[in-house]
């Protein structure tokens, strides 16, 4: 089994202000041209790598992608002043990644009770690139990208949008089929980024949720209320051009609790 090698260098990502210019950081890197039918490749030297998530890969794409988001979070975390070795990750039961300290040892070499937050982290990968970005206020946060010329089916808006954001869509793909599919890219990676940014993921719909003419998203779920800032903008990555959403998580209502 061949060993997984950075296909490029990690770089900043420019984020709008609204991110928060010093609390929000990202970066990105290439995955490389993966063959589709390529075996996985052995990632075990990449930080922050679970053994056991690496173990159910079977492709060289989805391996490659894993290992290149792991190791952009890893020199990400470095610069911040993290030893990305002390650290793993772990997923909930929306499968949300965290931040742990590997151990009580190397927690303790961090200052022990005294040890810095762990931030917050978000990570995305899409069409060769692989995004990480950590929030260091502890504000949930949520992180998504496609190509701005990614084809998707018609059939897929009322997967993601009702109502009147469905009709909205529906309108727009009859007018001009491309900027139908322009405009589906871009609600989708908004959507998506909420999805991270609230901690449930595809546990919550995306349908029962509007992004429309709004820089807010408020949303239930399972009698918890979400209130959560959602932004989206273009970039140029490894010369395509990517539709970028992302959220943060302003407020959580728990209409369970009695008065």
């Amino acid at each position: 089994m061949s060993k997984w090698q950075p296909a490029g260098l990690v770089s900043p990502l420019p984020l709008p202000e609204i991110c928060s210019p010093s609390s929000v950081i990202a970066v990105w890197m290439p995955v490389g041209d993966i063959p589709t039918s390529a075996p996985p490749l052995d990632i075990s030297n990449v930080p922050l790598v679970d053994a056991f998530e690496a173990s159910t890969f079977v492709t060289q794409k989805r391996s490659a992608e894993h290992a290149a988001g792991r190791y952009a979070l890893a020199t990400l975390l470095r610069d911040i002043g993290f030893d990305p070795y002390d650290l793993r990750i772990v997923r909930d039961e929306h499968r949300k990644p965290n931040l742990v300290w590997r151990d009580a040892e190397a927690r303790s070499r961090a200052g022990g009770p005294l040890s810095p937050p762990l931030p917050e982290i978000t990570l995305s990968h899409s069409n060769g690139v692989a995004i990480a970005a950590v929030s260091l206020d502890s504000s949930l946060i949520g992180l998504d990208a496609e190509p701005l010329d990614a084809s998707r089916p018609r059939n897929i808006l009322t997967m993601m949008a009702s109502g009147e954001e469905l009709q909205y869509l529906e309108q727009l793909w009859s007018i001009d089929e491309r900027l139908g599919m322009q405009e589906s890219t871009r609600t989708w990676v908004i959507k998506e980024a909420v999805q991270k940014a609230c901690g449930l993921g595809m546990h919550v719909a995306p349908q029962s949720f509007s992004v429309l003419n709004s820089n807010q998203v408020v949303l239930s779920h399972e009698q918890v209320g979400y209130r959560l800032e959602i932004i989206h903008w273009r970039e140029l990555l490894h010369g395509r051009s990517f539709v970028f959403g992302f959220s943060r998580l302003i407020e959580v209502v728990n209409s369970n609790l009695n008065p």
